[in-house]
């Protein structure tokens, strides 16, 4: 289900409210969103993915891209 690269675990995108896959929180406010500089959709223009951290335990993790 995860795997961890570069210490970010890749989870598959589920399906409803994202919600961290450690401690399962689910509040939005607690949930942030940063750039992934790690991940690039594109080249021209630069396009970069999205990474999230959670505001309670601390973990990160990204959404494997589609």
């Amino acid at each position: 289900m995860s795997e961890d690269v570069d210490d970010i675990m890749t989870i598959e995108k589920g399906e409803g409210r994202r919600k961290c896959p450690r401690c399962q929180n689910e509040d939005k406010n607690k949930i942030h969103e940063s750039i992934d500089k790690a991940t690039v959709i594109n080249d021209y223009p630069k396009m970069y993915g999205k990474k999230y951290k959670c505001g309670l335990c601390g973990t990160e993790w990204r959404e494997k891209q589609v």
